[in-house]
């Protein structure tokens, strides 16, 4: 969810509660307003009524008199006050329960306590109002609302427009690239101290980047010249009139060197893979390539007696580079021969969603969510380096593919999973 949505989702939810309360407190003095409205009016009446008795004429018949009840008193009531009372009686003209107040005044006229009582039906704000004073704050919140939203996208784009800026500024940013990052500045502290940081942290990954692309580089470049060296100097020994003993030395070693070489090998692989850039547009044949990678490993499957089945349609067209395709369909095939079993089996399944690549074999001894890191092997006792299916991992995220590994009863599983064009392109 963006920034500002939250914002107005924030605001929309205090814009609710404030005007929740201060319907709340409008409907009670509105209420409250009305009764008082109606006492008032009330002593008007005892007013009039009270003048006509101290003029002495008869005012019985006045229609002033026609809701006013007066009292005969044998004692004065107490001076200057009154009395009211509210509560709900039956109304027989309105046929209705209706909340009635009554106000009593008293009063003395040539030596007469009287008592003047006056009563009117109050129609309160939930018979009449109630429903018009909802639709009122109904619409206010529907149109602060509004306003919100359409104010937070102008203000937003306005305040936020550096804060975006840097964000595209990181997407483009690459740590191969030759320039630094490049940052706009902005009238915003916490944005300039934002970018002053960032731009720190980039030039130390590209200082650091570089480094670790040299080194590596230059280690791979330099160890391939001894390593080549000692494996035809003891090649030329092992030619040579030897003992038993010492041609076993000399094969050990010769075999060590073999298993560094191969180290070196897919250490560099893995180090340029880090940094490779993908080309999304790119497809392969896939099924083509399958094919074969089969076909290739085909004489060393039967050298250990393995039987493979496989079901591959053709034109399977999956987003890879057909280099980095073949690199790691021979690790998987590779792996799947090398840890297989004397006589064993290896199905190869594919579809236009995944691969799927099941072998016969040992329980790896290894947690399987494991074996992709490096140097994580299924088997101490193989004869594996360990690197695998780390650079068939890597491999498969430079295009957004999902490789999974699983053991169920005897058979080793490795699904890889294609992502589909618009995936990448999102």
């Amino acid at each position: 969810m963006k920034l500002n949505y939250r914002y107005t989702l924030a605001y929309a939810f205090i814009t609710f509660f404030v005007l929740s309360i201060g319907f709340a407190i409008v409907y009670a003095a509105l209420s409250r307003s009305v009764t008082q409205a109606t006492i008032g009016q009330l002593a008007h009446l005892n007013e009039v009524v009270a003048g006509q008795l101290r003029s002495g004429r008869d005012y019985s018949a006045h229609p002033a008199q026609a809701n006013v009840r007066i009292s005969r008193l044998a004692a004065p009531g107490p001076p200057l006050a009154r009395t009211v009372q509210v509560r709900y009686e039956w109304d027989a003209t309105l046929q209705a329960q209706v909340e009635v107040v009554r106000l009593t005044t008293y009063l003395v006229v040539r030596g007469q306590a009287y008592g003047l009582t006056s009563k009117a039906a109050v129609v309160k704000p939930a018979d009449t109002y109630f429903t018009g004073l909802v639709l009122v704050f109904a619409w206010t919140f529907v149109f602060l609302i509004a306003l919100v939203i359409i104010l937070s996208e102008v203000i937003s784009w306005h305040i936020l427009k550096p804060f975006n800026t840097t964000l595209r500024g990181i997407e483009l940013f690459q740590l191969g690239q030759k320039s630094n990052i490049a940052l706009a500045s902005s009238r915003t502290r916490e944005f300039n101290v934002l970018n002053e940081f960032l731009a720190k942290m980039t030039t130390r990954a590209q200082r650091d980047y570089q480094g670790l692309k040299e080194f590596s580089e230059n280690a791979s470049h330099e160890l391939q010249t001894p390593i080549a060296s000692m494996k035809a100097k003891l090649e030329l020994l092992m030619d040579s009139e030897l003992s038993e003993k010492q041609l076993t030395w000399l094969t050990t070693m010769h075999d060590e060197l073999e298993r560094l070489t191969k180290i070196n090998h897919s250490l560099t692989l893995l180090a340029r893979l880090e940094h490779y850039e993908s080309r999304p547009n790119t497809f392969v044949n896939f099924s083509q390539l399958v094919s074969a990678t089969e076909a290739t490993f085909a004489d060393l499957a039967e050298m250990k007696g393995l039987s493979i089945r496989q079901q591959v349609p053709p034109g399977v067209q999956v987003l890879f580079d057909e280099s980095l395709a073949q690199v790691l369909l021979n690790n998987l095939f590779s792996n799947a021969i090398r840890h297989n079993q004397l006589a064993g089996e290896i199905n190869i399944e594919l579809t236009p969603t995944a691969l799927v690549l099941q072998n016969t074999g040992q329980a790896p001894t290894a947690p399987v969510a494991e074996l992709f890191g490096r140097f994580k092997k299924g088997n101490a006792a193989l004869d594996s380096i360990g690197i695998g299916l780390a650079i068939v991992k890597r491999i498969s995220e430079l295009y957004g593919h999902r490789i999974s590994y699983d053991y169920a009863e005897g058979w080793h599983r490795v699904q890889l999973t294609f992502a589909a064009p618009a995936e990448e392109a999102s």
